[in-house]
Formats: C-alpha cells, structure tokens, sequence
C-alpha cells in the first residue's frame, strides 16, 4: 500500500503534466490562430520556453501543484484565477522589460486566458465523470467563502491600496515633469512599479488581516513590502542597465506609497478592529429598570455564615481561578492541600499596595495576589509584610513576570526584526538603570516602579531572604507563579548585593567571616538561593551547581575570562587571601564538608589560585581529598607547597585550558 507522501507525490505528478499538456495545447492553438500553422519560427520558440518558465514558477507560487487545492470548488476555482493573474503579469512584465515588441499581444493574453478556461472545463469535468458528489455545488457563497478562508483577504484595502499605487506614482511624474502624461518610455518603468507592487504584497500576505496578532505586525509587513519594493526596484535598475531613467521617478513613487499606506493602515486597522461601544442609556424604561430596587430580608442566619466562613478553602479556590485560569488552580492544588484550610483562613486579592497587609487585618494561612510582583515599588517590604501577616508554616501564592517570560512576550508582540531593537533598547532601561547608582532615581522617577522586569533568581532569593521557603514554581500564561512558605525569620542583612559590585560573605583563616568583592555574575539576591538550588538541581563535575539559572549571559563569559575575580586582588592586599589557598567559601556550601575537613580549613588562608586548578578533580569526594593534599602539605612545607601548586596551576590553565564549570 502506497504511503501518504508517495500518494502526494504521485498527485503532484498527474497535475503537472496535465496541467504541462493544457499549456501546450492553449498555446498552439493561439499561435495557429494567429499564423495559420503549426510551425514555430526561432523568437515563438523562445517565447514558448519564457511561458514554460513563468508557468511553472507562478503554478508553484499559485499552489497549484497542491492536491489540497482541489478540494472544493471554491478553493479550486481560486487557485485557477490566482495562477492565471501570475502567469499573465509574468509574461507581460518579461516581454516589456526586455523589449520583446515582436510578440503578438493576442497571442500571449489569449493563451493565459485558455489556459484558464481550460483548467476549469478538465476539472468540473473530471468531478462530474469520476469524482461525483465529492465535493459542493460551486455557487458565489463557495467561491467568496474560499477567498476569505485561505487568504483573509481584505478587499477594501486592495482597492484602496491600488488607488494609491496609481496616484503615487503619478503623483511623482507631475512632480517631475509638471503634468501628468506618462513619457513613452515610462510607461515601462510602470509596469515595472507595479510588477512590484503584485509580488511584494503577495510574498508579504499584506492585505490579510487576520493572520496578525496586532497592529505592529500588521504595519510591519507593509513596511516590508515597501522595503522589498525599493530593493527590487534598484537591482532591476542595475541588472537590466535601466539607468536612464529617472531615479526620483523610480525610487520616489515607492517612498510615497509607504508613507501614504502606513497613514492608511493605520486608520484601517484600527476601525476594522475596534469594538462597538455600549450605547448610552438613554430610555426612560432602561433607566426604570436598572433602578428598580427590591426589599432584603434583615433576618440572617448568622450560623449559616459561620458554617460557609468555616467551609474547606479548596472550593474557594476553585470557583474563583475556574475562569481565571484552570491551570493555576491545579498547580495550586498539586502543592497545597486546600481542604485543611478554612475559607476564612485564606484571601485572595488583586492589589500592589503596601497598606492591603497591615497586621491589624488578621493573619491568615495562605495569601494570593493575583496583582504581578512587577508593579510593587517596594518588594522587599510588601514581602516582609506578608510574612507578618501569615501564620507560622502560612502559604503566599504570586506571580511576575521574569525576564525569560518578558523576553517571550516581545518577540510575540512583535516583528522579529523589531524585537530585538525594542528588546535591547527594554534591556538598558528595565535592567540596567534600576541597578546603576546615579540612575536608579531617575528610573524610579519615571516609572514609579511599575512594570520592573525581574529575573527568576532575584524574585526567589527575595523571598529566601524574607523568610520564605519555595514550595513550586511554574511558567503559566507567559507569567511565573511562585508558591512560597513561612519557615524562618527574615534575614538581618541590611545590605544585600544589587549593584554591579557584589560584597560576598565566606569563610577565612581561623573561622572568621572576610568580605570578598566581585563583579557581578548572578543575578541579585541569588546568594540567598544556595541551599534551594543545591536540592533542586544538586552539583556537576568540579563542585559547581549543576544548570545554575541563577547566572547572567554576561556572567558566563567573565567566570570563562577570570573578569569578575578581578576584585579580589584588593582582598590579597589587605591580606583576606593569598595567592594560592583553598578556594573562599560560603557558609552553606562549607557545610557541606565533613567536620575533619572544615576544622582543617581553618588552619590555612584561602587563596586566589584554589588546588583544584592543580589536581582538576572532578567529583565532591575528590575535591574535598584534594583540598585535605593541599593543607596537609601546606602545613609540613609551606613555600615549597605554594610554588607546586602554582605551577601546575599555571600550566593547567594556561597551555591546558582548565576551567571551573
């Protein structure tokens, strides 16, 4: 049994040599028509191959090849006209550009035409013969119907639009000349002008609507087309030596054309889509009847309150995000059992401002805002209110949208080509200004501190640092929702790092807490991250977080290049590090080795060179051994130590390409 491709490919082939005979047949026909014989002298059998050309790239552009096409009359019938407007613009654009003045017009419009009539007489021929009842009845609906299902077509905007094409380059002749005659020779840059104007809304799809989510890829693609118009038009200029011609009246016309269809799009797009306004209420009787006001009963059962007040908060839960989002409410069930909370232990609200979590309202046991974290001008004391506010164990539900996600809903909203402008022009005022010291009033100035874009790891380790511990997290409807829970208290730290230079709290020589300084590669507050990331994702090879996303693009590339220990140098002057030690450590990940080992650590400096550039182990276990090798030696043969490990260091990096992960 043949296989679905083969039955495509077998389809395609009957059509082309079909539709390859009716081309022939229309053609020969004309031409005896014409010249009462059959034979072809030398410039007819150059315009039959031109038409072998132009049929097959416009059968190809017109899908007529598609055994889809075929399906109904409609789409048929369309597909028909479509390639029959392609061949016969083609053809006549060939013959006019390179003056093919020979050639009967007769010939070549009639034998377009026929292959046209042709098409169509094969084809409800072979429906009514061997295909019947396959396909509708063909009548206008069908055929209107089909236009507007495969292209969208925007009628109006077509007329309108070749209004336009006309007026604007003669708008450009009587600009130039004074009058609006067309110079004989002209007449050709016109058929070129508008040969362009075809393909390019045909190549752009401008003139259907609904295949943009938006009006800015909407007017994207006739900014397109106008581009592609301008570019077409200089290489056919250039290729086919037509430099005799004005370039004001061949470039020009173009130029007015795109600043009359952004003008006229604009209005379009914005009728065309804009909804109806409710009607003002002006009847008397409405106005009765939206006044019309009823007795309450005063008698309530205040038992029954109770009894709703006292009722499993799932329901809650259920009834308000059913049709907000279903997901969110089964990510929410799959990590929260609602059916041990009360409803009136639990709120659900939609607001940014601070004073919605005075504790005076009452604590609760689970609390969702479904306002986005972006637009909290203060996040750090709407999270710190919030914990007062829960009870111990207490749950807070939100949402924001991170970088990842706003980085999606750019290249969404917009053009591919404009994104990525709007996306680094949105990069250096959304994240790098807030950040800067002198700008960060300015920016706050501005904004107000609504639509802050925020990273993943700064959202998690805000709430790490006020006291919560996170449950879940999950990208949901281009926006991350975090479940978070009241575990500890909030941290005390009353500088934690924001700004390109990072003061790092670890572990030094006897036990003590030294300052390091770096530059920036995380994310801000993804030191308070540590011990989630550690049991989420664990450590690769080298000792490292395993898929750290806590870390820049930038970040990645200084780590590679030893940029951001660049800082530390001023730790070996005051005399924090030397230059060759174990590596400074956080207190989490201290923890992490066994007791011999940090009581060991203690006895030596760490160091700007680690020995793990000199032994390169590549487990846990073999760091830690690695790091005992060092010490143990250090301590017997102190400068001796230091040379060895450097050296191999030194050759490890740089004739090896050693790196930490």
């Amino acid at each position: 049994m043949a296989t679905v491709k083969e039955n495509r490919i077998i389809s395609f082939g009957r059509i082309f040599f079909v539709d390859f005979f009716l081309l022939n047949v229309s053609f020969f026909i004309c031409y005896f028509f014409k010249k009462g014989t059959l034979d072809l002298s030398g410039s007819y059998a150059r315009l039959l191959f031109i038409f072998y050309l132009c049929w097959f790239v416009t059968s190809l552009m017109g899908k007529k090849f598609k055994p889809a096409s075929y399906a109904a009359y409609g789409t048929c019938l369309l597909t028909f006209l479509r390639s029959f407007f392609y061949l016969t613009y083609s053809i006549t654009f060939l013959v006019v550009v390179f003056g093919f003045a020979a050639y009967s017009r007769i010939h070549v419009f009639s034998t377009c035409l026929m292959v046209f009539v042709l098409d169509c007489l094969v084809w409800c021929t072979y429906n009514r013969i061997y295909n019947p009842g396959a396909v509708e009845k063909i009548d206008f609906k069908s055929i209107s119907g089909a236009v507007r299902m495969e292209n969208n077509i925007a009628w109006p905007l077509v007329f309108m639009d070749l209004f336009l094409v006309f007026f604007s380059f003669f708008m450009v002749n009587y600009l130039k000349r004074g009058h609006w005659a067309l110079h004989p020779e002209y007449s050709k840059l016109f058929v070129i002008f508008l040969g362009l104007w075809v393909v390019t809304s045909v190549m752009t799809r401008k003139f259907s609507m609904d295949r943009f989510r938006n009006v800015h890829f909407f007017t994207w693609q006739w900014i397109k087309a106008g581009i592609l118009m301008l570019a077409g038009m200089t290489v056919l200029v250039f290729g086919l030596r037509l430099f005799y011609f004005s370039r004001f009246q061949g470039l020009g016309p173009i130029v007015l054309l795109t600043a009359l269809e952004f003008v006229m799009i604009s209005f379009y797009y914005r009728i065309s889509r804009g909804r109806k306004a409710t009607p003002d209420i002006e009847s008397v009787d409405t106005v009765k009847k939206i006044l019309r006001q009823h007795e309450i009963p005063l008698d309530v059962n205040i038992n029954i309150i109770r009894q709703k007040l006292m009722e499993p908060a799932r329901g809650k839960f259920k009834r308000r995000l059913s049709s907000y989002s279903p997901e969110l409410f089964e990510f929410i069930d799959r990590h929260i059992v609602l059916d041990d909370m009360m409803r009136m232990e639990t709120v659900i609200e939609r607001s940014c401002d601070l004073i919605d979590l005075h504790p005076d309202r009452g604590q609760a046991r689970l609390f969702m805002n479904l306002w986005k974290i972006n637009d909290i001008r203060r996040v750090n004391d709407y999270f710190l209110r919030m914990h007062q506010m829960l009870l111990p164990g207490g749950y807070f539900i939100g949402y924001a949208h991170t970088i990842n996600t706003h980085y999606k809903w750019i290249y969404k909203k917009f053009p591919r080509y404009i994104a990525g402008f709007i996306y680094l022009a949105d990069f250096c005022f959304s994240r790098v200004m807030p950040k800067l010291p002198g700008l960060q009033k300015v920016y706050f100035a501005l904004t107000k501190g609504k639509n802050r874009v925020i990273s993943r790891a700064e959202l998690l380790g805000r709430l790490s640092f006020c006291g919560f511990e996170i449950v879940a997290e999950k990208d949901i409807d281009q926006r991350m929702v975090v479940i978070a829970r009241k575990v500890k208290t909030s941290s005390l730290d009353k500088s934690p790092t924001y700004g390109p230079l990072v003061q790092l709290k670890r572990s030094g020589f006897g036990g003590q807490t030294i300052r390091t300084y770096k530059f920036r590669t995380m994310h801000p507050y993804s030191e308070y991250l540590q011990q989630y990331i550690y049991d989420l994702q664990g450590l690769q090879k080298g000792g490292k977080i395993e898929n750290d996303f806590r870390m820049t693009t930038w970040g990645k590339y200084m780590r590679k290049l030893w940029l951001d220990e660049l800082p530390m140098l001023y730790n070996w002057i005051k005399g924090d590090l030397g230059i060759v030690g174990v590596r400074p450590l956080s207190f989490h990940y201290l923890d992490l080795y066994d007791k011999d080992l940090q009581d060991l650590r203690k006895k030596v400096k760490p160091g700007l060179v680690p020995p793990f550039y000199a032994d390169l182990p590549e487990t846990f276990d073999e760091i830690c051994a690695s790091e005992k090798r060092y010490i143990n030696a250090f301590l017997k043969h102190p400068f001796r130590t230091q040379c060895t490990y450097f050296y191999k260091a030194f050759i490890n990096i740089a004739l090896k390409g050693a790196r930490s992960n």
